[in-house]
């Protein structure tokens, strides 16, 4: 039997958090490669695990354990590289860019590009899933209207990381009820209460911001060169929208993430021959590596030049070294001992709010990863805020706002990765992803005017 680690002592534990932060921002200033940076992270915390008695064995388990957190996403990643690929290769992404541009127009888009983004992440149950179809069609659209990338970017964010949150069928929604001991539907009611105010002050400041693309105006000579060139290239046809339908329908179903992906990968391959004359070659190339555009268009290549699982694998190492970092930290007892210090400065429910939301920041900021963010001060705080009488519903409530949505605009968060990745875009989407950043501020305000701040019985 596995003899217990001894806890660090609370200040040893502090520099110890702050050593590998420093690290991970040192390393991304002087060279913008996560993958090394936060190998480097997780190389401090072994140095400072081994410094606190910690053995080999004990450090490897740690990072086995973190890993673990993070192997559904992950293969979740692998398999959206697979259908994105597919959904090219069968002219799906084409046809909704094409009814895209037809239909919508500057001063509308960004509300609209939320708002869709929202309900399709709401269906499916999956920020990730939302960002990379729904996500790559609106990016197009906005290519040919002429509105930015990053305020493109900012508006799908945002709606894709509201739906998440109000689906019962998210996997970080489910989570963190469980985690902080709240039936699922409480959990998702108490997180309307900061999340419908943070999307109605997010929908006027997109309309605010599109109204300004009215006066600039579309760019209508791209958008003239993009459906001739579309309808030129690809066989445009609403069978190709058969795909996401169908993965929208499974998901309504509640059929798991990994299972709708698949089977909508299956769908969109045999539509690639039936519709676009592929092969079988060829689907399993672009599941691979991706589609290679060549319509001779350079915008509209680079929008369909995208997927295929090698595509996503930079995406896994980072992903994989931020939660073996976390679990080195988390197998060490640093970030229990770190919580637990927070607990004596709480004296009202205030405090409580206010140290749920920081305990999950810090362990965001240390892992770069959600779930580990959840978990450790979900199962440390929920027995403080049944002592205090508060309801937990308003702990599940803080962890999500701090740790899911911290996680879009985090530069080496899991989510905000992955957007880099997909989204093919660098930090600039950050101060658009009005969602993530009005939501804490929201919070707040709540904890320090005691609103909505629910006693039990």
């Amino acid at each position: 039997m596995t003899e217990e680690i001894k806890k660090p002592d609370s200040k040893i534990a502090v520099i110890t958090l702050i050593s590998v932060v420093a690290v991970i921002l040192i390393s991304i200033r002087t060279a913008l490669v996560l993958e090394a940076a936060l190998i480097l992270g997780a190389m401090t915390a072994a140095l400072f695990a081994l410094y606190l008695g910690l053995n080999w064995k004990d450090i490897e388990s740690g990072m086995i354990n973190g890993i673990k957190n993070a192997l559904g996403a992950s293969l979740i990643l692998i398999i959206i590289g697979m259908v994105i690929g597919s959904w090219i290769l069968a002219g799906t992404i084409q046809t909704m860019v094409y009814y895209g541009l037809e239909l919508l127009s500057p001063n509308i888009f960004l509300p609209a590009a939320f708002l869709l983004a929202a309900l399709t992440s709401i269906l499916v149950g999956s920020s990730f899933g939302t960002i990379a179809t729904m996500g790559i069609v609106l990016l197009g659209v906005a290519e040919g209207l002429g509105v930015p990338k990053e305020i493109t970017v900012g508006a799908i964010v945002s709606g894709a990381m509201l739906g998440d949150k109000v689906s019962p069928m998210s996997d970080s929604t489910n989570l963190t009820a469980a985690m902080s001991s709240t039936e699922l539907f409480d959990h998702i009611k108490s997180m309307l209460y900061i999340s419908v105010p943070a999307a109605l002050i997010s929908l006027i400041l997109y309309s605010i911001i599109g109204a300004f693309y009215l006066d600039s105006g579309a760019n209508l000579t791209n958008i003239a060169l993009m459906l001739e060139n579309l309808g030129q290239n690809f066989n445009i046809s609403f069978w190709t929208l058969i795909p996401p339908a169908l993965m929208l329908l499974l998901s309504i179903f509640k059929v798991p993430a990994i299972a709708s992906l698949s089977i909508s990968f299956l769908t969109a391959s045999l539509f690639a021959i039936i519709t676009q004359g592929a092969s079988f070659s060829q689907i399993l190339n672009v599941a691979a590596n991706g589609y290679q555009a060549n319509t001779g268009l350079e915008i509209l290549d680079n929008l369909l030049t995208q997927g295929g699982i090698n595509n996503m694998m930079n995406t896994v190492a980072i992903i994989m070294a931020g939660t073996a970092m976390g679990g080195i930290l988390e197998k060490a007892r640093v970030l229990e001992v770190i919580l637990e210090s927070m607990l004596g400065f709480i004296k009202k429910p205030r405090d409580l709010i206010l140290i749920s939301l920081s305990s999950a920041y810090i362990m965001l900021l240390a892992t770069g990863e959600m779930f580990v963010s959840i978990v450790i001060p979900g199962r440390t705080l929920a027995p403080a805020y049944k002592e205090m009488g508060v309801e937990t519903n308003v702990l599940s409530r803080s962890l999500e706002t701090a740790s899911t949505l911290g996680c879009s605009i985090l530069p080496w968060g899991v989510v905000s990765v992955y957007i880099q990745n997909v989204m093919d875009i660098g930090f600039g989407y950050i101060p658009y992803t009005f969602l993530s950043i009005l939501a804490p501020i929201i919070a707040v305000i709540y904890a320090l005017t005691n609103k909505f701040t629910f006693r039990s019985n």
